[in-house]
């Protein structure tokens, strides 16, 4: 069962990782002091915080379209839920939604695509961050996409532009329109071969100072699987694995390392 799986990879995940105190390399120290240890709040966060309180409160019935891993075997499916409730079983949760966020507004990323908008919680967080120059979040379900407008709109985040369909109809024509990409966030469709082609397909328009961050990477062991050959990347210089996410850097001149940091 899936809980057993979750169970066992975190309790190894424990075993395995670090602290900051043994983190010899120093972009990572300087990472975690700078980035993972701000627990700092100011108006925008608490602004985001607040915002999604209220969405979790929504009880709007909606139905949606799943394409990703959650459909199992078929295609898609729907369901038909309260909006609130949806929006919070997807959501990361407030402690990495701030380092969604802090992360942001570290690197300041200009040109960034996400890979699953569901209600744009995750999105906001990171939109608010960083006066971008272009965004794009891809959305399978276009019921959640148009409450992501309106939640977008809400924030005065409307620069945020939002993709409908199955990533692997819009993929590519959505790269097309980026000369760069800054950041990306993989949280959709978690199944091995497709997070593999994501990657594989974003790389070709990272540079030395992108930043790839996969949510869910011990979700399944499919996706264990997927993390394991991404890190493998010859681009690859840097990978930090926090359980929940893992983290990409492309960096030139630092020497290549894999860290699982406790966090």
């Amino acid at each position: 069962m899936k809980i057993f799986w979750l169970i066992s990879s975190y309790i190894q995940y424990l075993f395995k990782s670090k602290s900051r105190y043994v983190i010899h390399s120093p972009f990572v120290h300087q990472l975690i002091k700078e980035v993972f240890m701000d627990r700092g709040s100011n108006s925008d966060l608490k602004t985001l915080d607040d915002a999604r309180k209220q969405m979790f409160q929504r009880t709007t019935a909606i139905e949606t379209t799943d394409l990703g891993a959650g459909a199992g075997n078929k295609p898609y499916i729907t369901l038909i839920n309260p909006l609130g409730k949806i929006a919070k079983r997807r959501a990361l949760d407030k402690k990495n939604l701030h380092l969604l966020y802090h992360l942001t507004r570290y690197f300041k990323p200009e040109n960034i695509l996400e890979f699953g908008t569901s209600a744009g919680i995750s999105t906001s967080y990171i939109g608010k961050a960083n006066d971008f120059k272009k965004f794009v979040t891809m959305e399978g379900c276009a019921v959640l996409a148009s409450h992501a407008k309106n939640y977008f709109d809400s924030l005065n985040l409307s620069k945020i532009e939002i993709k409908v369909g199955n990533f692997d109809d819009i993929l590519d024509k959505t790269l097309s329109g980026f000369e760069q990409l800054d950041m990306v966030f993989v949280d959709g469709n978690h199944r091995q071969h497709k997070t593999l082609d994501y990657f594989n397909k974003c790389l070709a328009k990272a540079h030395e100072n992108s930043i790839f961050i996969f949510d869910d990477i011990h979700w399944s062991p499919e996706m264990e699987k997927a993390w394991e050959q991404i890190k493998k990347s010859e681009r690859v210089h840097v990978s930090i694995d926090l359980y929940k996410m893992g983290i990409l850097f492309f960096r030139k001149g630092i020497s290549r390392q894999n860290f699982i940091i406790r966090y």
